[in-house]
């Protein structure tokens, strides 16, 4: 089985892409800012808690992960931040948050997960930049700045470790139900969104995918928003 680190692994998709994960035998290494969130998952599984966008927080994550796993075969960042409100009124201090925790953990996190990967020849970097890193929305721009830029970010890193044995992989997720939506003042249909469950299939299905294959790209989207 694989060992992997998963990030954000508190709630959302991070905590049932862990828990099925978990069951099925991985070996793995959770984060989040909460311990005892981590904790409250009840899983078979290290637990470090920490805040990516701190300095050296990200070296220590992944350094950890390799001690403890005895290398890194996977990781898959879903820690990330969300604003909807639009440009007029959003200020320096909450684009830069979302830029900090969005963009720059994202940067520093892929930076040595596949520094280590690339050491070992193998390895597999999963991100979740979800739709809003591919298409525009109004009343959006600060957290679709973020997202844009971890594409662009990951589809740099891709070319850069060509031939290295390491493999990337992007989520562009339609509107996924998941606790993400509670903190939003934003009118939406959650039973019309992509399950959780359905979100963590995809995941899976390009963990599981054999390692001279990668899934580049993984678009799925609510029907009503269909090659938005």
């Amino acid at each position: 089985m694989s060992r992997i680190l998963i990030t954000g692994a508190s709630s959302g998709i991070g905590a049932a892409l862990a828990a099925r994960l978990s069951a099925r035998g991985d070996s793995l290494f959770l984060t989040g800012r909460s311990l005892q969130k981590l904790e409250h998952l009840g899983l078979e599984a290290a637990l470090h808690a920490c805040d990516l966008t701190h300095p050296g927080a990200a070296d220590k994550c992944v350094s950890s992960a390799v001690e403890v796993l005895g290398g890194l075969d996977v990781v898959v960042h879903c820690a990330g931040v969300g604003l909807i409100k639009p440009a007029a009124d959003t200020t320096d201090a909450e684009f830069t948050h979302v830029m900090n925790v969005n963009t720059r953990a994202t940067f520093l996190l892929a930076r040595e997960a596949c520094k280590a990967m690339a050491t070992a020849k193998k390895g597999l970097f999963l991100t979740i930049p979800g739709i809003l890193g591919k298409a525009p929305m109004r009343n959006a721009s600060a957290y679709v700045a973020s997202k844009f830029a971890v594409t662009g970010l990951v589809k740099c890193l891709a070319q850069e470790y060509q031939r290295s044995g390491v493999r990337f992989c992007l989520f562009h997720l339609g509107g996924v139900d998941s606790p993400f939506w509670d903190g939003i003042s934003m009118a939406v249909q959650r039973d019309k969104m992509i399950p959780v469950g359905t979100a963590v299939d995809l995941l899976v299905q390009a963990i599981d995918a054999p390692p001279h294959l990668v899934l580049s790209e993984v678009v799925m989207q609510p029907e009503s928003h269909q090659l938005v």
